[in-house]
């Protein structure tokens, strides 16, 4: 017969046993409170939650599975995950599923069928459930919607192939490099001049893979844009450019790119082959400067003939006229008359021719020299015009110039006068010329209602107005740069400069 046992030990065994209750009822409010987070976590998470037992049959989904499928949670639960993938998609998903047992965490893209019908994107986020034993128990599944996202990405990638295409379909060499020129990325007209694919130029420094040189071509836009951090464009003579026969000329411009703070990452470069243009235009202005020449020396000729021979002609007549008037006999005084009368027409006539002889080529250029004429001209200008000139010239003295530059220098005073009388509406024009060595300097500047420059060069060249045009090409002519500065209503300031021209010896 067992012994009762003691008070002591059944005060012993109440209160382990009421130990016992108490931590049971901490483990269970523990449990209520962690599922409680759980099922909070997963009622309000946006991503789609699903968890299937071991046989694959749903056991829970959350709202947000069920309002991207369309489905109530009792329409899918109990059912398979097959019941809801794509048909196209059956055998990814059985791949995946076949892994549960091997493989604790999956992650893959898969197309789902709403209850509608239509094909969802999804991206299963998937790890495997075991017990303490390390029996498999079920799986659950995070799934995020990316319809929109592969949308996205597929519009970007036609995006991208558009670009591409557009790039390669360039005239232009189009490149991308980084600070150091080395080649990130190029297009196909930048690569088949050398007969390379674009991947190959990738890494390369553009001047020495397409000029064979060392260090950056001089006047390179890519160097003062890394400097001033804007947009630089050049015009560049390259003697010698890779695949390229003879010399060649480019127009380049470099496009700085920037991160957020403002530094530069990168450069764009755009290159255009404008070879025949920069020679056209060459043609073009010697064609331009020839015309000039012969012009100069066709008034030079025609000046001379009025001059040394109609108008002397008209003078033999008109002493002829005077002679007839002194007798003897003494003629009627009729016949007087009329002959005074045509006496005063020759003179007119001869004076009219003088004046044009001299417009054409003025006489004295070749015997007083050009500060001279220069300042006549101003004299007789001022008379007929009514303007007042202000002429002044410095260190001109002694400075032996040749014909063409003397010439060219007074015909740019004659065009400038004549389109202040023409256009500006001036009361004063101030004229400076000066040898400041090595280059001789012309300043035409007037009081009158000024213009806007751009706008009346792009007239000039639309309208075919040869007056500053025909100053741009004489300049042009001289090796020299024409200057404009005008604004409505304060004047105008043409600022020329050539190199000096002297004389040759013996000429």
């Amino acid at each position: 017969m067992a012994e009762k046992p003691t008070y002591g030990e059944l005060e012993k065994r109440i209160k382990t046993l009421e130990k016992e209750s108490v931590d049971r009822k901490k483990i269970e409010e523990a449990l209520r409170q962690s599922e409680q987070k759980y099922r909070t976590l997963v009622e309000t998470t946006s991503e789609g939650c699903w968890r299937i037992n071991p046989e694959l049959k749903t056991i829970e989904v959350n709202r947000s599975l069920c309002k991207m499928l369309g489905y109530s949670p009792p329409e899918m639960l109990g059912k398979t995950p097959f019941d809801f993938v794509d048909d196209d998609n059956r055998k990814i998903f059985l791949e995946q599923t076949s892994k549960i047992s091997a493989t604790r965490h999956r992650s893959y893209e898969i197309t789902l069928k709403k209850k509608n019908g239509e094909a969802l994107q999804t991206y299963f986020n998937s790890s495997t459930i075991k017990d303490e034993s390390g029996e498999v128990v079920g799986a659950f599944a995070l799934i995020s919607e990316i319809t929109q996202r592969n949308q996205m990405e597929e519009d970007l990638r036609k995006s991208e192939a558009q670009k591409q295409a557009i790039l390669d379909a360039a005239l232009d060499r189009i490149r991308l490099v980084d600070k150091d020129m080395k080649i990130i990325w190029a297009n196909q007209t930048t690569a088949k001049v050398h007969g390379r694919s674009p991947k190959d130029l990738a890494g390369q420094v553009c001047y020495k893979i397409f000029i064979g040189r060392e260090t950056p071509c001089e006047g390179c836009p890519n160097v003062r844009s890394l400097k001033t951090g804007k947009i630089e464009r050049a015009v560049m003579h390259q003697p010698r450019v890779n695949g390229i026969e003879g010399e060649s000329f480019w127009d380049t411009y470099v496009v700085p790119l920037k991160n957020k703070a403002g530094d530069i990452e990168s450069f764009i470069q755009v290159a255009r082959n404008i070879t025949d243009r920069q020679k056209a235009e060459k043609r073009i202005h010697m064609l331009t400067h020839e015309l000039i020449k012969t012009q100069e020396n066709e008034r030079k000729m025609i000046s001379r003939e009025l001059h040394d021979r109609v108008a002397q002609d008209l003078t033999v007549s008109q002493i002829t006229c005077g002679m007839l008037l002194q007798g003897p006999p003494e003629p009627p005084h009729e016949i007087k008359q009329k002959i005074n009368m045509i006496s005063k027409e020759l003179q007119r006539t001869i004076t009219t021719i003088r004046d044009l002889s001299y417009e054409l080529r003025p006489a004295g250029l070749d015997q007083m020299g050009l500060v001279e004429t220069v300042f006549q001209y101003c004299e007789e200008f001022s008379k007929k015009t009514g303007l007042n000139m202000d002429f002044a010239s410095a260190g001109m003295d002694g400075l032996k110039l040749n014909p063409d530059a003397e010439i060219n220098l007074y015909r740019l005073v004659q065009e400038g006068l004549n389109n202040i009388r023409k256009h500006a509406d001036a009361s004063h024009v101030t004229i400076r010329l000066a040898a400041a060595y090595p280059n001789i300097i012309l300043r035409i500047i007037d009081d009158g209602k000024g213009f806007d420059v751009k706008e009346r060069m792009a007239d000039a060249f639309n309208e075919k107005r040869m007056g500053l045009r025909s100053m741009e090409e004489r300049v042009h002519l001289l090796q020299g740069r024409l200057e404009i500065e005008s604004r409505p209503t304060q004047g105008t300031k043409i600022s020329i400069i050539i190199p000096q021209q002297e004389k040759e010896s013996g000429k």
